[in-house]
């Protein structure tokens, strides 16, 4: 059954090159043939970003709309456990048990280098010797080994997230305020987010499988039914809700996020189980040992040192990035009045829009594309090859590598500075009459959620640019960095601490103190990623002659220049007018009216009209 499988799904089929593919090649045809291979890497990629973003499209599309009639039914502080409490929660979780080994098992997966390491047939006497003396294990530096490897350490975060999820929901029920305890059904919600978050991670080898292979589909199909259904269920419970308060608070309002929450895990769960199920060999997929020879001596070994080693150091990354990443949420709720937390929710739940579904995606897929890229980049060895025209080949496949991998950085920078321009430029001066149109003046006027928004707008570009840049570090980075970048990560994270601490304890800025505390962590941490950027590429330019070094230096730092990746001087121009425009519109027509709604948008669709098509 297991052949039928892989003869009926070509996606089963290995993306990367192996040393067999080499030995069939021609060595005249090695750069012709590696350079098909990174073809089909960037063109999937690129497909599976489209994907992803289309995915993020929908599920953010369909939770905007969603809140828009939740708000309605149920009242701040129900919308602010579920929004700032349970999430923190579902995401700590998640966050801690399972993003170290993402980063590091994805890594593990990239180009195989386009060389001879060893004569082909010994390795293939070698490897099935050793396969029938050892119950046809694969041996560890074949290429089923390699994937065996990622497979195994892949399980790790599973009864990892038992621990998490135990002590990540006693600590959501026993430090609960009085207020949040009494709240209807909230133990019970704790439980159902804590059980979602482990069903996720159980599915977490499937999920290392089918990204290591491209499969991009699979995802795209199975958190896509499970954002419809999640919807559904919370809106169906909401409104039933309603109809059974007998007080200003919602009867199912926790409960009903946390059962959607649960239902589309147990759907993703279903999802990648049934694929795998009937579309690959299930003995493939489970934990068993490979043969590793030393010395001549083989033995049994179930998980990479050097692997397990790299998970480690991401997963205590992980902790401080997760610090970082939703310290916004643990601050608001030390230094701020629920009222302040209601408008923090509130202004996340509309600024995150586009990063959820652009750059969340971009972020992912280009961790992926890096590691493949670069994976190959290492200085020339003369006992690597036994020919020059093989080396020199070599040679010009890494450079190509290198120069692909940093036009499509400088590329993603350059497009999230045009994004981040367009939001401060137009959508920060419209923030009221958006929030005005959507849920009424009880948001518009009576809170300061338009400034907040405001303000999210100048985030925006910010933090486009350190997902990409960071992504960049995560997928190269050595294990040395990494261990260095734990420690600015603390760094940074006393730095957001202090910044919040300023701006919301003694400045009193409340939600927008919040947002400038997080602009200024996220810059700290762009310019160290962009430090280190600068640095490998123009250290990783050794496996070309001496002559062509100072040449490909020079094309490196034409890349990696502000003139390269900044907008012209005309585009600055025309972003500026259009701010100053939309600002002057705003304070002298407003937004109250009806009619001066009309006026002011109209106002907007001018300039927009004039100033970008005279840029374009």
């Amino acid at each position: 059954m297991s052949e039928t499988r892989q003869r009926k799904y070509p996606e089963r089929q290995e993306k990367n090159i192996t040393k067999d593919n080499i030995n069939n090649v021609d060595k005249q045809n090695v750069e012709t043939f590696a350079t098909s291979q990174l073809q089909n890497i960037l063109s999937t990629s690129v497909k599976g970003a489209s994907y992803l973003i289309l995915l993020q499209l929908l599920s953010r599309l369909l939770t905007f709309i969603l809140h828009q009639i939740v708000l309605r039914f149920t009242n701040p502080k129900t919308f602010g456990i579920a929004a700032v409490q349970l999430e923190l929660l579902l995401n700590t979780i998640l966050f801690l048990s399972r993003e170290g080994f993402r980063c590091a098992l994805l890594r593990g997966s990239g180009i195989e280098n386009v060389q001879r390491q060893e004569k082909p047939q010994e390795t293939k006497n070698e490897a099935l010797k050793y396969s029938k003396q050892f119950d046809n294990l694969p041996l560890a530096n074949s290429q089923k080994g390699k994937a065996q490897k990622i497979i195994n350490l892949s399980f790790i975060p599973i009864p990892f997230g038992i621990l998490t999820t135990s002590l990540a929901c006693l600590f959501c029920i026993h430090t609960a305020s009085d207020e949040t305890f009494n709240s209807p059904y909230y133990v019970e919600s704790v439980i159902l987010y804590g059980l979602a978050a482990f069903l996720e991670l159980t599915i977490e080898p499937l999920f290392i499988t089918a990204t290591s292979n491209l499969m991009f589909m699979l995802r795209v199909r199975s958190e896509g039914i499970g954002v419809i259904v999640r919807c559904v269920i919370t809106l169906a419970l909401t409104i039933l809700g309603a109809q059974h308060d007998n007080n200003t608070e919602n009867t199912y309002g926790i409960l009903a996020f946390a059962f959607a929450q649960f239902a589309y895990a147990l759907i993703i769960f279903c999802g990648y189980i049934g694929y795998f199920y009937w579309n690959w060999n299930w003995s493939e997929l489970w934990p068993r040992p490979v043969i590793v020879i030393q010395n001549g001596r083989q033995q049994k070994v179930w998980f990479d040192h050097d692997l397990s080693r790299l998970a480690y150091v991401f997963t205590g990354q992980s902790f401080l990035k997760h610090i970082l990443t939703e310290g916004d949420k643990m601050l608001i709720t030390w230094l701020s009045t629920p009222k302040d937390q209601g408008v923090y929710a509130f202004v996340v739940n509309y600024g995150s829009l586009v990063v959820r579904i652009l750059f969340q995606p971009l972020e992912e897929t280009g961790r992926t594309l890096f590691s493949k890229l670069l994976s190959s980049i290492q200085p020339l060895k003369k006992d690597d090859v036994d020919e020059k025209v093989i080396e020199s080949e070599k040679a010009e496949i890494q450079k190509e590598l290198l120069l692909t991998s940093l036009k499509i950085l400088t590329t993603l920078i350059k497009l999230h500075i045009l994004l981040g321009l367009l939001f401060i430029a137009i959508g920060s001066n419209y923030t009221g009459t958006l929030i005005d149109i959507l849920v009424g003046k009880k948001w518009s006027t009576g809170t300061s959620a338009p400034m907040a928004l405001s303000f999210y707008c100048f985030y925006v570009p910010i933090m486009g640019i350190n997902g990409i840049t960071e992504a960049f570090v995560a997928a190269v980075a050595t294990k040395e960095t990494i261990s260095l970048l734990n420690y600015w990560m603390i760094f940074f994270s006393i730095g957001f601490i202090g910044a919040g601490f300023v701006f919301m304890r003694i400045l009193l800025a409340g939600a927008v103190g919040l947002i400038a505390a997080n602009a200024f962590n996220l810059f700290m941490r762009i310019l160290w990623s962009w430090r280190f950027i600068r640095s490998y590429y123009l250290s990783n330019v050794n496996f070309v002659t001496a002559a062509e070094v100072s040449h490909l230096k020079n094309e490196i730092d034409h890349l990696l220049s502000l003139s390269n990746m900044t907008p012209s001087f005309v585009v600055w121009l025309s972003f500026a007018v259009a701010w100053f425009g939309t600002f002057w519109s705003n304070q002298v027509i407003g937004w109250t009216t009806l009619d001066a709604k009309i006026k002011h948008i109209g106002v907007g669709v001018i300039i927009k009209n004039d100033n970008f098509s005279e840029m374009s």
